[in-house]
């Protein structure tokens, strides 16, 4: 008789059908993104030359806080953009709103998935319910409008789409979302030529589940994490526990949602030594248990034959996917409970600290989360003033 298999409910979200394809390769708002946006921006207003010629000038400044904390950039990424008829200026930093048309500043996660939202092909529903998503689980300051004239929406919509594609998105770690982030690295290194050799004579199973996820995010509280079968060298990327079909696992982790974030969400290739030995000294704290009390572990390991290796070809797929699923790993996550809180104020490593809940700035020794100013709920603005220069 075959073997039922349950891979659990279906995962795909409008957020994720209104994006653009791939998962990006440039941060948004950095210097190379920028860059980037300046080659498209200058392309489109010589094409568009003759429109432009009588249309006011635009000024736009965007303000990104709680960029990923291991760029060290001070906990805010910027850019402006200045549109004089076919003359373009395209540059890092911040300018004052008295000298934009249009200034936004938001969560850096926020945007960047903004900016990953495309117009072109496809359906404005979706792209309009994807905006809305977006746009009620952030905190913004708008101040100012798009530009009425119609030839220059369409440059800011043309940059808009073509920079969606380059730009990385920043998922919720060990969200549905995030997991597409996962299968994406894995499969395209698993059929490439470098690798597809390998994996012929593997069979594997890994599995990291992490319970008690935060409700903002996981709002039926089910087990957050992800799993990767190797059968001969077919690979398969799946969403949340491993299904029962597919049990045991040969290598799984397993632990507490909030306390393992951290560590799940360092960029080890950009630690400095100090980073490490922070990361000790909160590993040490935050996953200490007393046994003799019954207090289960908060994050453990299993293996199925007692050999804690996974087969080298499958472990050279998988070896770039900490740090390039951490630049991936949104900053909008619960990051400690009271418990480890009481346990000694623990710092954080290299991660963002940010609260759905509160209002307020979350400072450690390595980063803080800044709140804009006049910050208000979403769903309180215009609906006209999306990011990234969303209509």
């Amino acid at each position: 008789m075959a073997t039922a298999m349950n891979y659990g409910k279906e995962t795909s979200s409008t957020l994720l059908a209104a994006m653009a394809e791939g998962i990006g390769e440039t941060i948004f708002l950095t210097e190379s993104w920028v860059e980037t946006a300046q080659e498209v921006l200058s392309e489109e207003a010589d094409r568009r030359s003759g429109q432009l010629r009588n249309t006011e000038s635009f000024t736009l400044c965007e303000v990104a806080v709680n960029p990923p904390a291991y760029l060290k950039c001070g906990g805010r990424l910027s850019w402006n953009v200045r549109l004089d008829g076919s003359t373009v200026s395209v540059v890092q930093g911040e300018l004052p709103a008295s000298e934009c048309d249009l200034k936004i500043t938001g969560d850096h996660s926020i945007m960047s998935n903004m900016a990953r939202i495309q117009y072109q092909n496809r359906d404005p529903r979706v792209v309009a319910a994807a905006q809305a998503r977006l746009h009620c689980v952030g905190r913004w300051e708008i101040e100012g409008k798009m530009p009425q004239d119609p030839s220059l929406m369409q440059v800011l919509r043309t940059l808009h789409d073509a920079m969606a594609p380059k730009t990385m998105p920043r998922f919720v770690w060990m969200s549905p979302e995030w997991v597409t982030c996962t299968r994406a690295i894995v499969t395209n290194r698993a059929i490439s030529e470098k690798y597809r050799n390998d994996l012929i004579d593997v069979e594997y199973t890994f599995s990291e589940e992490f319970v008690n996820p935060p409700k903002y995010a996981f709002p039926d509280r089910e087990t957050a994490g992800f799993w990767v079968r190797c059968e001969r060298g077919g690979v398969t990327v799946g969403y949340g526990a491993l299904p029962d079909h597919l049990q045991p696992a040969d290598f799984q982790n397993r632990g507490e949602y909030t306390p393992v974030v951290p560590v799940g969400r360092t960029v080890e290739s950009a630690m400095s030594e100090s980073d490490r030995q922070e990361q000790q000294s909160y590993l040490r704290q935050a996953f200490r248990y007393d046994a003799d009390k019954g207090e289960k572990p908060v994050f453990e390991q299993t293996h199925k034959s007692g050999e804690p290796n996974m087969p080298q070809a499958l472990g050279r797929v998988m070896m770039v996917l900490h740090d390039e699923l951490s630049k991936r790993s949104s900053a909008i996550c619960q990051v400690i409970t009271k418990r480890f809180l009481r346990s000694g104020g623990i710092s954080l490593i290299s991660t963002e600290k940010t609260s759905m809940t509160r209002l307020g700035s979350i400072t450690t020794s390595t980063t803080s989360m800044e709140i804009p100013k006049n910050a208000k709920w979403p769903c309180q603005q215009p609906r006209a003033a999306h990011s990234l220069l969303g209509a």
